[in-house]
């Protein structure tokens, strides 16, 4: 919600722009905001999809990036011989952006996160096993029996107890250190000389 939100106000930002500067915030919040939905998408897609379509749709994700990318240009294009037409382009993204809020409002809480916030202590095991139970009846739909959703919940917290018994708390600037740090430096290293 928080990427549609920044990227419906980057849009009408950059498309109303009356000068430079504004135009400049208009695309870092526009940035942001698409920066944190390619990041958001594929995250909840991991987590909430069955592994045999997974790959399929994250790869449909990338497909409707680019097509986007593509129908951004084809209306810059259409309007290149209009005064200001650029605006169009960056403006027409906001109605997108306004659908992508809407249909993000109507999806469950990732069952998968529900019952890490319930490991960590951040809320009762019982409660938010419920509330898993519900988003993976939503995302299932009515017709998955109850055995299935409790054995996938069941399955689902074993894995991830598993997985955060080994794990100790740390801090952000344990990416400042050692191997972390070479990691860090190739992989920021990449993003930013890829760019031209």
């Amino acid at each position: 919600m928080t990427a549609a939100a920044l990227y419906i106000s980057g849009a009408l930002t950059t498309g109303l722009a009356p000068n430079f500067v504004v135009l400049i915030i208009g695309r870092l919040l526009y940035g942001v905001g698409i920066g944190l939905a390619m990041h958001g998408a594929p995250l909840y897609i991991a987590e909430t999809c069955p592994s045999q379509i997974r790959g399929t749709l994250i790869s449909f994700k990338e497909l409707f990036i680019v097509g986007g990318i593509l129908f951004g240009y084809l209306v810059g294009s259409y309007e290149i011989d209009v005064v200001g037409g650029w605006r169009y382009m960056f403006g027409f993204s906001a109605p997108l952006a306004a659908i992508m809020a809407v249909g993000m409002w109507s999806l469950p809480p990732s069952p998968r996160w529900l019952l890490l916030r319930a490991v960590q202590g951040k809320g009762p095991m019982e409660d938010n096993k419920k509330k898993a139970m519900n988003a993976l009846r939503r995302l299932k739909g009515p017709s998955a029996s109850d055995k299935v959703l409790t054995d996938e919940i069941e399955n689902n917290l074993s894995s991830i107890k598993a997985a955060y018994a080994d794990q100790a708390e740390g801090s952000i600037f344990q990416v400042f250190e050692g191997a972390s740090l070479k990691a860090f430096t190739i992989g920021g290293g990449l993003v930013l000389f890829q760019q031209r």
